[in-house]
C-alpha cells in the first residue's frame, strides 16, 4: 500500500479505523479452533533451577540439579530480554552452584534462564538498592497466531502484571490502545473491516515486550 500525504480525508479514515478497533477487538476465544506449532515444548522444565540472595548485597548462588546429559546454556538477561549480562555454556549432568555478584548491574528486573534441549526453565528476579528478591512463578510463554484476517494473541499473566495493547498501521499511527492485567489475557483482533496492509502489534510492560507484525490482505 503506497503512502499518501495525510489530509483530512486520510485523518477522518483514520479516526474511523480507531473505532473499528476498538468495536471489533474481542477477549472471547475458542481455542480449539487453533492449534500450537510442533516442536520443542518451551517450558518443560530440563532442571531444577534455584537462586538464593545472599547476606551480602548484590550477591546471589544459582544452583542447578537434576540435569540430564546433554549441552544448556546458562544465561542472565534483562528483564524484556534484550540485553545478556552473563552466557556460559554447561555440557555436563553434573550438578552446577556458583556465587554470582551482581553489584554492576542497576536496579530493575531480570532472568535467570536455564536453555537445553529438553526445554527452558526460568527465574525472574529483581535488584532493588543491592537487595535481591527471587520469583520462582515460571515465565509463561506467549502465543500469538494468526487464522484468515483474524489474529490471536494469549499470555499467561500470573503474575498480574499491567500489559499495554497497542496496534499500529504501516505510517505509525496508533489505531487502538488498551491495558490489561487479568491473569489469562486473551485477545482476539479482527481486521476484516480496515483496510489491506501491514500492521504492528505492540505488547509491553514494565519487564517484557513483544512485538509482531501482521499483513492484511483481502
Amino acid at each position: 500500500m503506497n503512502k499518501v500525504k495525510i489530509n483530512e480525508k486520510n485523518l477522518i479514515r483514520s479516526r474511523a479505523l480507531t473505532v473499528l478497533f476498538s468495536m471489533l477487538i474481542s477477549a472471547l476465544l475458542l481455542l480449539p479452533l487453533f492449534t500450537h506449532a510442533k516442536g520443542r515444548e518451551k517450558f518443560t522444565n530440563p532442571g531444577k533451577l534455584y537462586m538464593q540472595p545472599l547476606n551480602k548485597d548484590y550477591h546471589a548462588t544459582v544452583t542447578i540439579a537434576n540435569l540430564a546429559e546433554g549441552k544448556y546454556t546458562l544465561t542472565v538477561e534483562s528483564g524484556n530480554g534484550m540485553n545478556v549480562y552473563y552466557n556460559t555454556l554447561l555440557e555436563s549432568s553434573e550438578n552446577f552452584s556458583k556465587v554470582f555478584d551482581f553489584s554492576k548491574l542497576s536496579d530493575g528486573d531480570y532472568t535467570l534462564r536455564l536453555d537445553g534441549k529438553q526445554g527452558i526453565t526460568e527465574r525472574f528476579f529483581t535488584i532493588s538498592n543491592g537487595k535481591i528478591k527471587v520469583y520462582y512463578a515460571e515465565k509463561e510463554a506467549p502465543m500469538f497466531k494468526t487464522v484468515g484476517q483474524k489474529a490471536l494473541f494469549t499470555l499467561p499473566n500470573s503474575l498480574g502484571l499491567d500489559y499495554s495493547i497497542r496496534i499500529y498501521n504501516e505510517n505509525g499511527e496508533e489505531l487502538f490502545h488498551g491495558v490489561e492485567s487479568a491473569n489469562s489475557i486473551k485477545k482476539l483482533f479482527d481486521f476484516s473491516q480496515v483496510e489491506a496492509g501491514n500492521y504492528k502489534i505492540l505488547v509491553s510492560s514494565k519487564a517484557r515486550e513483544f512485538s509482531y507484525n501482521f499483513s492484511n490482505q483481502k
